[in-house]
């Protein structure tokens, strides 16, 4: 048995020529290999901070939500300066009273420290709407309003007295408000607009006086059948060929003494005819 050793321990060193055994080669290193994720360094654990007391997947209450701001109004120009007339239209609307006949004189602008909407950018103060024909202590008014005043009285007032009782020829007209810096009247509203009288578009006309004739004032006349009733009645309805508002007795209980009759501008030229 000792001859067969060497045999056995050569077969077990390696091969029989006698050649030393090389090592193989390293494997080359692959640059576009991707990193395997044992190279990456360990995630964090978890923190072992005790859980706060509640359900751990209740979601926390969203806070309430802010009203959105409101825009700041921005203030714009006071009414009555909305209202001045540009001078092609005021040189027309004078011509139109010259043309009438009319008595008047510019003043200064209007305005109120009490309120800054109130005032008449260009008005006049008118004496007498038609020569002979008396506005019974003068009126601050826009011009506007003079001229519908002006053709009014022109157009009808003045042949329409002349079918009354005796043919009296009309002299004067008896004024209530003109130009007044307050709220409307009558409307029943908490807090109502601002009166046209408030901006010279309005005129308030309280009797008509005539020359050998006793004043006729405005007042509910109501079947009374009479040429009295007939002309109060064509005054008002005829009024509103001229003027776009025409208030008077039946309107409302602020109404009942007197014609409210103003020049407000409306959507499509519509008119408020009571």
């Amino acid at each position: 048995m000792r001859r067969f050793w060497p045999i056995l321990a050569c077969l077990a060193l390696g091969p029989v020529s006698g050649v030393p055994a090389q090592e193989a080669p390293p494997a080359p290193i692959r640059h576009d290999a991707p990193i395997s994720s044992d190279t990456r360094p360990p995630t964090r654990p978890e923190s072992d901070a005790p859980t706060p007391p509640g359900k751990p997947d209740e979601a926390p209450e969203p806070a309430e939500p802010r009203a959105p701001a409101q825009p700041v109004e921005e203030a714009g120009p006071p009414a009555w300066k909305d209202l001045r007339e540009n001078d092609r239209e005021y040189a027309a609307c004078r011509l139109a009273l010259s043309l009438l006949g009319s008595v008047y004189e510019e003043i200064q602008p209007v305005t109120d420290a009490d309120d800054p909407d109130c005032g008449i950018a260009r008005p006049l103060r008118v004496t007498e709407i038609l020569p002979g024909l008396e506005l019974e202590g003068g009126a601050e008014m826009r011009c506007d309003t003079a001229r519908a005043l002006g053709f009014w009285a022109r157009d009808f007032l003045r042949p329409a007295a002349a079918t009354l009782p005796d043919s009296p020829r009309l002299t004067g007209l008896r004024l209530g408000s003109t130009y007044s810096c307050r709220a409307r009247a009558g409307t029943g509203k908490k807090r109502p607009k601002l009166s046209e009288h408030a901006l010279g578009n309005a005129v308030d006309i309280a009797a008509f006086l005539f020359d050998g004739a006793e004043p006729l004032p405005v007042q509910p006349r109501e079947d009374s059948g009479d040429r009295f009733e007939a002309f109060q009645r064509s005054a008002r309805a005829t009024a509103c060929l001229y003027f776009t508002t025409v208030l008077g007795p039946g309107s409302n209980e602020a109404h009942d003494d007197h014609l409210h009759l103003d020049v407000k501008s409306r959507k499509n030229g519509w008119r408020l005819c009571q």
